[in-house]
C-alpha cells in the first residue's frame, strides 16, 4: 500500500496476498477493532471504502482509499469473489433503495440504522445516469435533500460526494453560518445535489435566481421535526418551489400526526420500517436514576470521575444553551476533564471545532442541547447522558440513538425526577421494551397511569438548541 502519511511499513499487521485470497472471516475480528479505533475523516479528507473512517492508506491493487491492511483484506476478498465495492453491509441499507427509486417512500427505522446511505445511494444513482445519458453545460439542480441542523446537512452532503466519486454528480451545501455567494455561485455552476436547512432554502429562493425546476427528488432527512410546526411551513414554500417530486420520508420516529402530513404531500406513500415503529435502538443499554434536581450535578461528577462508569467520548443532553456553557465549565473545573459546549448559538466553525477535537479525541466529552441529537454520525460514542429530560419521547430516543451506530452496542444514562412526570407514561414504556430496571420511584409514581397525565395541566420546561 502507498501510505499518504509517510507512515513506515504496517505489513506486520496482517499478512495479506497481492492475490488477493485471504478470506473476509480471517479478517472479520481485526477490521472491526481497528476501524472502531480509527478517527472519523474531517471533511475533505479521503474515507475508507469499507467502513468509512479516515481512509490513511492507499490499496495498490484497487486504488482505492482504506484504514488499514486489514480493510485491504477484507477488500480484496470481495473483489475476487466478484462482489462490488461497497461498505460494511447493514440491515437499513438494501431494503429502501429499490423501493425510493420508484416510489414515494417514508422510511421509519432504527436511530444509526445507515438510513442515510440508504437514501443518497439511489440519489445519486438516478442522477448520475441522467446526466451521462443528458449531457449539457446547462446543469439544474436534480435532487434536494433537507435537514434540520447545519451539522446534519455537512454529514449528509460529505457522505454524498463520497458516493458520487468518479461520477458525473456535484454537490451544493446550503446552510446558514457561511457566504450565501458562495453557495448561490456553486449552484449556478452546475450540481446535481442540494443540500440545505429549510431557512437558507428559503432565502435562497426568494433572494436569488436558482432555478428548481429539473427536482425530480425531494428527501427529508428527520422528517418528524422537518413537519413540526418550527420547519413545517419553510419546509411546504420549498416543496411549492418544485416540480411534483418524489418524497422521500426519513427518521427514526415518525408519530401520526407526521404521518397524516406526508399523506397531503404525496400520495401512494410505502412504509419501510426496520425494527419497532418509533422504538429505540435496542443496541442501547438504557440505565435511569432517579435524581433529584438538586443533586444532578453531583451525580454527574460521580460518574464522570468513577474508572467503572467513565467511557469517554460522552455526550451529555441539557435542556438549554446556558445550561451547556455553565455544565461544560462545571464539568472541566470540578472533574479535570475537558469538557466543551455545543449548541445552536455558538458560530458554524466554533462548532465544526468542537466536533473536531472531541472526533480526534482532544475533547472527551460535549455538552450539547438537541441539537446534536439529530442523525449525527459520531461513531465513537457509546455512552450518552441525557442531564435533563427532553419534552418528548421521540427527542428522548433520538438523544440516546447517539449512543449506538451501525449496531455497535452503547449505554444512556437518565437523570429523571418529577419534574418529568408528564412522559412517565410514555417513559416507563420505552424502559420496559428494552429491558432496562425501572427506578423504584418511578414505578411507584401515579403519574405513570393516564388518569393522572393531562397535557393541559402539566407545565413543561422551556427547551433550546
Amino acid at each position: 500500500m502507498e501510505d499518504k502519511h509517510e507512515v513506515t511499513d504496517h505489513k506486520t499487521l496482517l499478512p495479506v496476498t497481492h492475490s488477493g485470497d485471504a478470506t473476509v472471516s480471517d479478517a472479520v475480528s481485526l477490521v472491526k477493532e481497528r476501524c472502531w479505533d480509527q478517527r472519523e475523516a474531517l471533511p475533505g479528507e479521503p474515507c475508507c471504502v469499507i467502513c468509512g473512517r479516515y481512509g490513511e492508506y492507499i490499496c495498490d491493487e484497487t486504488d482505492d482509499d482504506i484504514c488499514s491492511i486489514e480493510c485491504k483484506s477484507i477488500l480484496l476478498g470481495r473483489l475476487s469473489n466478484g462482489q462490488k465495492r461497497e461498505k460494511l453491509p447493514h440491515h437499513m441499507r438494501i431494503p429502501a433503495v429499490d423501493e425510493c427509486i420508484y416510489v414515494r417512500d417514508n422510511d421509519d427505522a432504527a436511530t444509526g440504522s445507515g438510513k442515510t446511505a440508504s437514501f443518497l445511494v439511489p440519489i445519486v444513482s438516478r442522477c448520475s445516469k441522467f446526466r451521462l445519458a443528458n449531457p449539457t453545460d446547462q446543469r439544474k439542480p436534480l435532487a434536494m435533500v433537507l435537514a434540520p441542523t447545519r451539522e446534519l446537512c455537512v454529514q449528509v452532503e460529505e457522505q454524498a460526494k463520497v458516493l458520487g466519486n468518479g461520477l458525473p454528480f456535484k454537490t451544493a451545501l446550503v446552510v446558514g453560518g457561511e457566504p450565501m455567494a458562495g453557495q448561490v455561485y456553486r449552484i449556478q455552476h452546475g450540481v446535481e445535489l442540494i443540500v440545505g436547512t429549510p431557512g437558507r432554502l428559503i432565502d435562497l429562493l426568494t433572494k436569488h435566481n436558482v432555478e428548481l425546476d429539473e427536482v425530480s427528488i425531494l428527501a427529508l432527512d428527520e422528517v418528524d421535526c422537518m413537519l413540526e410546526r418550527g420547519f413545517r411551513d419553510q419546509v411546504m414554500q420549498v416543496f411549492q418551489a418544485l416540480s411534483q417530486p418524489q418524497i422521500l420520508m426519513y427518521s427514526a420516529t415518525v408519530p401520526q400526526e407526521v404521518e397524516n402530513i406526508g399523506n397531503l404531500l404525496a400520495k401512494d406513500l410505502v412504509f419501510v420500517t426496520v425494527g419497532k415503529h418509533s422504538g429505540a435502538n435496542k443496541s442501547v443499554k438504557q440505565i435511569a436514576i432517579w435524581v433529584e434536581t438538586k443533586h444532578k450535578k453531583r451525580k454527574l461528577f460521580e460518574i464522570l470521575m468513577s474508572p467503572q462508569h467513565f467511557k469517554p467520548p460522552i455526550v451529555v443532553f441539557v435542556g438549554s444553551r446556558l445550561g451547556a456553557d455553565l455544565l461544560s465549565e462545571a464539568i472541566t473545573v470540578t472533574t479535570g476533564i475537558k469538557a466543551l459546549p455545543f449548541h445552536g448559538e455558538k458560530p458554524m466553525e466554533e462548532r465544526r471545532n468542537t466536533l473536531r477535537l472531541f472526533l480526534t479525541g482532544e475533547v472527551s466529552i460535549i455538552v450539547a442541547t438537541g441539537v446534536l441529537g439529530r442523525g449525527v454520525d459520531l461513531l465513537k460514542v457509546r455512552q450518552v447522558i441525557v442531564f435533563d429530560m427532553p419534552n418528548s419521547i421521540k427527542e428522548y430516543i433520538h438523544q440516546i440513538g447517539r449512543a449506538s451506530r451501525l449496531g455497535e452496542e452503547g449505554t444512556s444514562i437518565l437523570f429523571l425526577n418529577d419534574e418529568d412526570k408528564n412522559l412517565f407514561q410514555e417513559l416507563v414504556g420505552v424502559l420496559k421494551s428494552s429491558g432496562a430496571v425501572i427506578p423504584r420511584e418511578l414505578a411507584n409514581s401515579r403519574y405513570k397511569n393516564s388518569l393522572y397525565v393531562t397535557s393541559g395541566k402539566q407545565k413543561k420546561r422551556k427547551f433550546s438548541s
